[in-house]
């Protein structure tokens, strides 16, 4: 008889320990999963925070985007300053590329068109000083877009050329600390040249020229608001002229600007 009591406390215990040890189980599994969950909408939260960031940054901002050059081109000279007795031509025709032919006019346009909806998308109210190739704007026409948009930021649109295939990389240009025609936009220009320049850089991976300070660019001297001139590659150097024309490379290049134009209002 004790022997038998003896085995049925054994077999108490050994069915005690067994749904012990599924009750440990199945509240395990349901801690994980709600860990799970909580992690994912954690997550979730995250991201829907950082979009929110930046729409209320981008929250009724003008953009204007300067496709640079065009195909017809106005003819004459211009003041390069308001009030300025010094004179350069409206505007040129740009640059070529040495490897795929393409024409700066057209690269910017399409770029500029690119730019916009992604722009857009993150809550910018966005306006182009051209949408076509076929008509002359000259550059103080241009900055006039974005003095009459009350633009918060004016990026002129570029790639550069030089007389050997050498050089390659991108920069940005504003006026200087001392401009005698829009002085007072010089802190906002810099920041905005440093911002595109750093955010397209890093996109890209091309490589970083600076950040130039000029007071000869017209289109820069008649702007009243922030303004930043990128050069985004050089058409004169065969690599990087058929890298710039490549979807891929193009994403990164919107991608990265539209970044930096984001890092400029933060």
């Amino acid at each position: 008889m004790k022997h038998q009591n003896l085995i049925v406390a054994v077999l108490i215990v050994i069915i005690a320990v067994l749904i012990g040890a599924v009750a440990f189980d199945i509240h395990a599994r349901n801690t994980a999963a709600s860990t799970k969950k909580t992690s994912k909408k954690s997550s979730q939260t995250s991201a829907a925070s950082d979009q929110a960031k930046t729409t209320q940054t981008a929250a009724q901002k003008t953009i204007v985007l300067d496709p640079g050059h065009s195909a017809v081109m106005p003819s004459g000279n211009e003041a390069i300053g308001p009030g300025s007795s010094e004179t350069k031509a409206k505007d040129m025709v740009g640059t070529k590329g040495v490897a795929t032919g393409v024409t700066e006019y057209d690269f910017m346009l399409n770029l500029a068109n690119a730019l916009k909806p992604e722009l857009e998308k993150r809550g910018y109210n966005v306006v182009l000083t051209r949408t076509d190739s076929s008509s002359a704007h000259s550059c103080i026409d241009r900055a006039q877009v974005a003095n009459d948009n009350h633009a918060d930021a004016f990026i002129r649109l570029h790639a550069n050329a030089a007389e050997s295939a050498a050089p390659e990389g991108a920069m940005t240009i504003n006026i200087t600390a001392n401009n005698p025609y829009t002085k007072a936009t010089y802190t906002q220009c810099r920041k905005l040249s440093d911002c595109v320049l750093d955010a397209y850089c890093s996109a890209t991976g091309a490589k970083r020229e600076g950040v130039s300070e000029r007071d000869d660019l017209t289109g820069n001297n008649w702007a009243t608001v922030p303004t930043t001139l990128i050069e985004v590659g050089y058409m004169t150097n065969p690599d990087e002229d058929k890298r710039m024309q490549t979807d891929a490379y193009q994403a990164k290049m919107v991608q990265g600007i539209a970044n930096g134009i984001d890092q400029f209002f933060k």
